[in-house]
């Protein structure tokens, strides 16, 4: 599979810093995949879809090993797996609370994403605020500041409209100025 990837991609560095990506990343994202869809051949196709995402944004990654790296590679699976869930089961009528709950009950992540509480407290004020977000709020903000993507590049990685994101973002910062609001 991984020489179906590299075939797509032009130059050689980026055939490079892609392949370090699919050996370290692949076995993360086919567990999150999994860990939300429960069915290993829909984890599959989440991860290969979320590979295809990576190639089209290969340029947003600068260096492979460090967090900032993972978060948005988690994120991007996570988000494609949720949306083939919420496919799935659409059907079936399962509330988006029960794909929350499925999906962050055993993950862990960067120090925004996880809640670690030794980070936490290095954090400050804002970041507690942003740690306690619920997740797809907590996403989309990572990705606007963390990553630097704008609303048409989020909208497309998370598969939802840019209104959307403008709204999560504004809700988000709500949150953020009312949790701060109650520390003080």
């Amino acid at each position: 599979m991984l020489t179906f990837y590299l075939s797509v991609i032009d130059t050689e560095e980026d055939k490079i810093k892609f392949e370090l990506i699919y050996e370290q990343y692949g076995k993360l994202m086919f567990y999150i995949a999994n860990q939300i869809l429960k069915d290993n051949f829909l984890a599959e196709d989440a991860v290969h879809d979320s590979f295809i995402k990576i190639i089209e944004n290969l340029d947003k990654i600068q260096d492979v090993n460090c967090h900032k790296t993972k978060s948005f590679i988690v994120i991007i699976v996570k988000n494609h797996a949720i949306n083939m869930y919420n496919n799935r089961k659409r059907k079936f009528c399962v509330s988006l609370d029960e794909v929350q709950h499925i999906l962050f009950k055993d993950f862990d992540d960067s120090v925004l994403e996880n809640g670690d509480e030794n980070n936490i407290n290095n954090l400050g004020d804002i970041g507690k605020a942003i740690v306690q977000l619920p997740a797809m709020y907590k996403d989309v903000m990572i990705l606007k500041f963390v990553h630097e993507l704008a609303n048409k590049e989020i909208a497309a990685l998370l598969n939802i409209n840019e209104a959307t994101v403008r709204k999560r973002i504004e809700r988000a910062k709500q949150k953020i100025q009312a949790s701060l609001e109650k520390e003080n």
